[in-house]
């Protein structure tokens, strides 16, 4: 009987042992699921670090992550010091913010139902097929506006490379080869060289390689520059002059953009539609000639 009286009270101890643990994991859980570095608290109201990396796109944050959380802490904690004045003060209450917030609000869920309707449609794509065929029915509305020039552009690691580069093209070897051995990035030279480009923005981060394809005529090489720690030369391979028509590849993603927006638009005046009819026929709505308010004449669907 003592025996079993030392086990029960053994196995009391494991479950208490066990049962502190777990309220020590619960605790350590909700720790976890509430992590974040406390900034700043203004009443009832905390601000962690978490809510900032939320708001702040990683790519600005990135650029001085410190600056931005000092600017975001001290502008949080401005705006709730005057929202918890502005309520002691009982501005929440006063008829015109009350309706600046109906209104905020009320575009707020428009825009979440605009959102929603849109998001319906996240899996149907606009057809190659179908982009080409828009652009070959109103190609008149789609006309360049500046030149376009195609172009090699070598960027090497010495003036032997670049001269080595430059001398092989004049002889005619193969491009690619060309800016595989001499090309400080060649799989990016290659892919820019298939392309046309707009000329005030071709090589526009060195601004004496634009100058350059300004100037020089299709097939020609530009001297050799050195711009920073390597050596850069262009050739101007093709052109297309404002007021021509482009090439249908080079504007079949804005196409494919466009019509996938027309048809989210076409998709929500139904919806809007769809909601028009379904508040009429449940004597949700009446509409009643401007010209006559005081009548509340109600104007019949059939005058819509």
């Amino acid at each position: 009987m003592r025996y079993i009286q030392e086990v029960m009270t053994d196995s009391l101890r494991v479950l208490y042992v066990l049962f502190f643990i777990l309220i020590l994991v619960s605790c350590e859980q909700r720790i976890r699921d509430h992590d974040g570095v406390v900034l700043a608290e203004v009443g009832s109201h905390v601000l962690l670090l978490s809510d900032v990396k939320k708001d702040i796109p990683e790519e600005v944050y990135a650029q001085d992550s410190l600056r931005i959380i000092i600017n975001y802490k001290n502008n949080w904690i401005n705006r709730k010091l005057k929202v918890m004045e502005a309520s002691r003060l009982g501005l929440d209450q006063n008829s015109a913010v009350q309706h600046r917030i109906r209104q905020a609000t009320e575009s707020i869920l428009v825009d979440a139902f605009n959102e929603a309707v849109y998001l319906e449609m996240k899996d149907e794509h606009v057809s190659l097929s179908e982009a080409q065929s828009y652009y070959e029915s109103n190609k008149d509305k789609f006309i360049l506006a500046e030149k376009y020039v195609q172009y090699r552009h070598v960027m090497a690691a010495s003036l032997a490379d670049a001269q080595n580069a430059r001398n092989a093209l004049l002889r005619g070897r193969s491009w690619t080869s060309i800016a595989e051995q001499y090309s400080v990035y060649p799989q990016q030279a290659i892919r820019t060289s298939r392309q046309f480009w707009p000329l005030s923005t071709a090589a526009m981060q060195y601004e004496a390689l634009n100058n350059f394809l300004q100037v020089i005529g299709v097939t020609e090489i530009s001297p050799i520059r050195r711009i920073g720690d390597h050596y850069h030369f262009v050739q101007l391979m093709d052109s297309r002059e404002a007021g021509n028509h482009p090439q249908v590849d080079w504007i079949i993603d804005q196409i494919s953009d466009w019509l996938m927006l027309e048809r989210r638009r076409k998709q929500l005046r139904a919806m809007e539609q769809s909601l028009l009819l379904r508040a009429q026929a449940n004597n949700e709505l009446k509409i009643f000639d401007v010209n006559t308010p005081e009548q509340e004449i109600e104007i019949v669907t059939d005058s819509l």
